[in-house]
């Protein structure tokens, strides 16, 4: 049985942010065409920029970014805060 989301987040180009309570996944493109999906111990980072159409940014250990551009500042701060308290709970938080 897949697990419920946490906390959900849309933004341009039918990208789709999902945080588990172990993992964040991005599906893009053609409903859920495309996915990937990340551990919170791989999560260096996460940022917001922006007011009206915010870009949530995910910092990835390896390097990579995942962005997702004009969000809901609500939603990004939703997101923001539940992956900070996931990674908290794990003691994975510095």
């Amino acid at each position: 049985m897949e697990q419920r989301p946490i906390a959900q987040g849309t933004g341009t180009g039918n990208n789709v942010l999902s945080v588990y309570s172990d993992r964040v996944e991005l599906s893009s493109g053609f409903p859920g065409q495309n996915t990937t999906s990340v551990g919170l111990k791989q999560i260096a980072n996460v940022s917001i920029q922006g007011w009206v159409n915010c870009t949530l940014t995910i910092e990835i250990n390896d390097g990579r970014r995942l962005n997702l551009e004009r969000m809901a500042l609500p939603d990004a701060r939703q997101i923001k805060a539940v992956i900070e308290r996931q990674k908290r709970m794990a003691g994975l938080h510095e």
